[in-house]
């Protein structure tokens, strides 16, 4: 059974791998190529789905266990925990918007480096201390309890409620069930349905 930080550790990759090849589409100056206004809105749909579904995940698991278990940990989760909310808000406008968009390029190479920060903060700042206090038992039935919360989580980010686990338990739900209504509407996939290619990039759906 995946620990915490196998679980989290692969959402981080997943994450990052999108990222890298949103950024190859970016990289032309000017008008977005192609490739970016062909394939870039389903892209950057699954990262906000993605990104929606774990830090929701981790709102309700992993940051009150850090506050509980880690020193210093109470000011440790308050750092991740705004470095997510900030997250969130470039998510917000981004959610929808076409790449076409003249902020959609400016947007998403903010949230690109925000992301990438934020992963770095909490494998390098924040993991240390709690794999140091966590034993293999509690470890695994956290990585299962984040699995299980991700897959369940909201698909786009909520930035006016609270990150707050009792919070989340009362009102996740009718996010998730407002969030699937936006999703069939919109026409969006759930994130399930992208998938990697052989040289492990994300692939459309069809």
């Amino acid at each position: 059974m995946p620990d915490v930080f196998e679980v989290l550790g692969a959402a981080h990759r997943e994450v990052e791998q999108m990222l890298d090849q949103m950024q190859s589409m970016m990289n032309s100056p000017g008008q977005p190529p192609s490739e970016l206004r062909d394939q870039g809105g389903w892209l950057a749909d699954a990262v906000i789905s993605a990104v929606s579904q774990h830090e929701a995940a981790e709102e309700k698991y992993f940051w009150p266990l850090v506050k509980e278990k880690v020193a210093d940990g109470h000011s440790l989760a308050v750092g991740g925990i705004d470095q997510e909310t900030e997250g969130k808000k470039v998510l917000t406008e981004l959610d929808g918007m076409a790449p076409g968009d003249p902020q959609f390029i400016p947007l998403m190479h903010k949230f690109t480096h925000a992301a990438r920060a934020h992963i770095a903060y909490e494998e390098q700042q924040v993991w240390p201390g709690l794999r140091a206090v966590l034993s293999a038992e509690e470890a695994a039935d956290l990585g299962e309890k984040l699995a299980r919360a991700t897959k369940a989580g909201p698909t786009r980010p909520h930035r006016h409620t609270a990150p707050d686990p009792a919070v989340l338990k009362v009102a996740g739900p009718a996010l998730v069930a407002s969030d699937k209504r936006r999703d069939a509407l919109s026409g969006r996939d759930d994130q399930n349905d992208y998938g990697w290619d052989d040289r492990g990039a994300v692939e459309a759906p069809l």
